[in-house]
């Protein structure tokens, strides 16, 4: 097992990848344990996770690791299709250049389409025209931050934190999204963060503005 011996445990080497005496401080692998989350593809789960399940068990059994398991929760990610549907492949024709659309809408917009696209774990099929949508919020968050709240001098604009808003059931709408953005990362629930921070910037766009400060 040439191949998978040595990428069976790389997890535990991460712990101390510098230690010319051992493959890992007994001391560092009591401190860091097993892994909180492991992200990865069905085939990882059949084939990688199952070896190193293995190996980890087994290294469990001699007294070199503290823990019965690897890894605490495991999370297998969707596949994203290409936009006919079925998986990108080249012979297929079907596969999305990344590059491409970095040019035109650059990386944020692709990090942000791919969370929004639908929950981690599902199978979900490309549309660039989708690009469009969180592009646009994103602009719109920018102009909202660099050009929303000007006064009388239109060369200074106003950072969000200096307008004073003072709608309290605004501020009621930006707790609960604190709140919930909060709950959906710890639940890898990326798509229905974004849409609150959708729903929030939207919110604040149509809030009365502020009366501007006396000088």
């Amino acid at each position: 097992m040439p191949q998978w011996a040595g990428s069976c445990w790389y997890y535990l080497r991460y712990m101390d990848p510098h230690n010319s005496k051992a493959a890992w401080d007994p001391n560092k692998e009591r401190y860091w344990r097993n892994v909180d989350l492991y992200v990865g593809g069905v085939e990882h789960a059949v084939l990688h996770l199952l070896y190193a399940r293995f190996w980890h068990k087994v290294l469990f059994d001699l007294g070199l690791v503290s823990t019965k398991e690897p890894f605490q929760r495991l999370v297998n990610q969707g596949l994203i299709l290409g936009e006919d549907g079925e998986k990108m492949s080249k012979s297929r024709g079907n596969v999305v250049n990344p590059d491409d659309v970095l040019r035109e809408y650059g990386a944020d917009a692709f990090r942000l389409f791919e969370m929004f696209l639908g929950p981690l774990e599902a199978v979900k099929p490309w549309n660039t025209k989708g690009l469009e949508g969180p592009y646009r919020f994103l602009q719109r968050v920018w102009r909202m931050y660099h050009a929303e709240g000007r006064r009388e001098d239109a060369d200074r604009p106003l950072p969000v934190a200096d307008t004073n808003i003072t709608d309290r059931e605004l501020e009621r709408r930006l707790h609960k999204t604190i709140r919930k953005v909060t709950d959906d990362i710890d639940k890898l629930r990326m798509n229905t963060a974004i849409s609150a921070l959708m729903e929030l910037q939207s919110a604040i766009a149509d809030a009365p503005q502020p009366r501007p400060r006396a000088r």
